[in-house]
């Protein structure tokens, strides 16, 4: 059937109308750098981004081709022996497959409208003991796994994976059914085969086809495209041979859909959307579906080579603080952890200085987020016969500068990650971003082994979902009201005591990096507009002070009421020598100055990080500091604000 052409049209039509990205086809790369040029050569160009995986190699029962096949799966039990990063790797796996081997079986059982931690735990239980049985020959592995599998597949209670209340668990439940059927087909009994064809069919297929779900995960430019997305190809290349037509149609509407998606994500530097945990969420089972194609299909459909994703993982190595701790904007938690994705740009981009922090991590592994996908890892280390992680080097780059729907500048003082270190991270973009706050202008500083301007980040929806309608992102709406998502309780500006306009994008203006300062001016006038005539940040970073220079401009028909926050662990005291002081938790200081050249004198407060709201977090620890000042109408102000921690 010759498709190309009518899905590429399709594509552009689709493209020319999405509000995230005013690009047509035409415009997407095709030559990169160190591929031929036009007119350089004989060479055929290159196949564009979105095109045909190749199907013949999908056909008869060549099993295992997702992700390993067998040869790989005979490599690796021999390279474990030998090589010993393979080995720790190895061991971790065989290690989670041997808890779970005497687990009770899997039930359907919904947190909230999630079953999400259902579909994890049968992740975790059938990957590990599915890799671990064909790299052990131990039958007891396959026995746990294809029970397992069996269970969820119409046993039990299982009479569906949940599509219509949160499609998420069918993304993740449909992978590791189809990986373990994958890995194990050779092995499994005929009534195991027969149960995962019908409960791929019965509770993935037909719901995406016929839209019983809960979001439209194919419109969707954020980690449920590549979350189900990624379960959906998996289960569509396990079973291809069996339902050739419904299987290819599940292929061809995830590439497509994955063209512009991955376009907004990543594109044009690799900064993701909704920041440093979703990005571990979504970038890994991106990982997995274009590795899944490359090696069951042939190809990736060139979709790894969408604009910005080759420099994506630098853009999370950078996210990282000497504190130990993540920028952590959007939904997104303050702690580091275990990203497993960056072993696939290692290998694919053939670029190992994006394993600089998971060197020191690999004792955490079993315990970590998305440890079920583990057995991506142990691939992606035995393809690169990597033998240790030790003589892995920082990046060169001390500054990361990322444009694309929510820019990001984030800098390293250097990359000893330990208290000579600082971390500066500058953001702009809007609220109604997927998992976005009202953040613009907002910034993270750590500093001597402090995080001194913090963000507070997620607060668990199940604590919110019951009490707010948490996930209409417009002006007015409910969400704004939870206390850690309004710009009140960010490191920013509030004007007039007014929300922030959801669809104003405060715009990254500039990068400084000259005469020893390093940092970013953000233009905040858009999420402000109704309240003041512009707003412009200049922040930097200059030996050990932190300099933030807000020049407000007020309207001609109102004053503008400016309250300047920021969110710190340390304990504040406004009435230290006309300064603030902040006492770190470990005993160590830093002192805010203010300054105005415009002859405005701002008054310092604290506020509460206590709500009123009883569905609201504590925010226990945390404090929130700044000053207040009233620009009259038609006139303006400049206001720098000088912080000086000490070592």
């Amino acid at each position: 059937m010759i498709i190309i052409m009518k899905r590429i049209l399709s594509i552009m039509l689709a493209l020319s109308m999405t509000l995230f990205s005013s690009c047509t086809r035409d415009e997407w790369p095709i030559f990169y750098p160190g591929d031929s040029k036009p007119n350089e050569g004989t060479e055929e160009p290159e196949p564009p981004v979105g095109s045909e995986p190749d199907w013949s190699l999908l056909t008869g029962d060549n099993h295992p081709r997702i992700i390993f096949t067998q040869a790989d799966f005979d490599a690796i039990k021999v390279n474990a022996e030998s090589n010993p990063l393979l080995k720790k790797i190895h061991e971790v796996i065989i290690t989670t497959a041997n808890g779970k081997l005497n687990k009770a079986d899997l039930v359907k059982e919904l947190d909230g409208k999630r079953m999400l931690n259902v579909s994890r735990e049968a992740s975790l239980r059938i990957l590990s003991c599915a890799y671990a049985y064909k790299t052990t020959g131990d039958s007891r592995y396959l026995e746990k796994a294809e029970k397992d599998i069996a269970t969820v597949c119409g046993g039990g209670n299982f009479d569906n994976w949940n599509a219509a209340n949160h499609f998420l668990d069918v993304g993740e439940m449909a992978a590791a059914v189809a990986m373990g059927y994958d890995w194990l087909y050779n092995d499994l009994k005929t009534e195991t085969k027969d149960a995962v064809k019908k409960s791929l069919n019965d509770f993935a297929f037909a719901p995406a086809i016929n839209q019983e779900w809960n979001l439209n995960f194919y419109d969707a430019t954020n980690n449920w495209n590549q979350v189900c997305n990624g379960g959906l190809v998996c289960a569509a290349l396990a079973i291809y041979e069996d339902n050739q037509d419904v299987a290819k149609g599940i292929i061809e509407k995830a590439i497509e859909s994955n063209v512009p998606a991955m376009e907004v994500m990543y594109s044009p530097d690799g900064n993701y959307p909704e920041g440093y945990s979703y990005w571990n969420y979504g970038t890994v089972y991106e990982a997995l579906m274009l590795t899944a194609l490359e090696t069951a299909a042939g190809n990736d459909a060139n979709l790894s080579k969408t604009e910005g994703f080759s420099k994506t993982g630098k853009y999370m190595l950078h996210m990282e603080g000497p504190t130990k701790a993540c920028y952590n904007y959007s939904d997104c938690a303050p702690s580091t952890v275990v990203c497993l994705a960056q072993w696939y740009f290692a290998w694919k981009f053939n670029d190992t200085s994006v394993l600089y922090h998971e060197k020191d991590r690999l004792n955490s592994y079993s315990s970590a987020s998305e440890a079920r996908l583990m057995p991506l890892v142990a691939y992606y280390a035995y393809k690169m016969n990597l033998a240790s992680l030790d003589a892995i080097q920082a990046p060169d780059e001390y500054i990361f500068k990322g444009a694309g729907s929510t820019p990001v500048v984030l800098i390293h003082d250097n990359w000893a990650m330990d208290n000579t270190d600082k971390l500066l991270a500058i953001k702009g973009g809007k609220a109604n971003t997927s998992h976005g706050h009202m953040d613009a202008g907002s910034f993270v500083y750590d500093a001597f082994g402090v995080r001194w301007s913090a963000d507070l980040g997620l607060q668990s929806y199940g604590t919110l979902e019951p009490y707010i309608d948490l996930w209409n992102m417009n002006d007015g709406s409910e969400r704004w009201t939870a206390f850690r998502y309004n710009n009140f309780n960010h490191s920013t500006i509030t004007v007039n005591d007014k929300y922030h306009k959801v669809a104003g994008a405060a715009e990254i203006k500039g990068l400084i990096n000259v005469d020893g300062k390093k940092g970013a001016v953000v233009d905040m006038t858009a999420p402000v507009k109704d309240e003041a005539a512009s707003v412009v940040r200049t922040i930097y970073m200059q030996g050990d002070d932190l300099v933030v220079t807000d020049d407000i401009a007020a309207r001609t028909d109102k004053a503008a009421k400016i309250r300047w926050t920021m969110v710190t662990k340390a304990v504040p005291n406004p009435d230290f020598m006309g300064m603030i002081e902040l006492k770190s938790a470990s005993g160590k200081y830093l002192y805010m100055k203010k300054s105005s050249s415009t002859g405005h004198n701002p008054t310092w407060k604290t506020w509460s990080t206590q709500s009123e709201n009883f569905w609201d977090a504590s925010n226990s620890g945390y404090y929130e500091c700044g000053y207040e000042l009233t620009v009259a109408a038609g006139t303006t102000a400049s206001v720098t604000i000088t912080l000086t921690p000490e070592m």
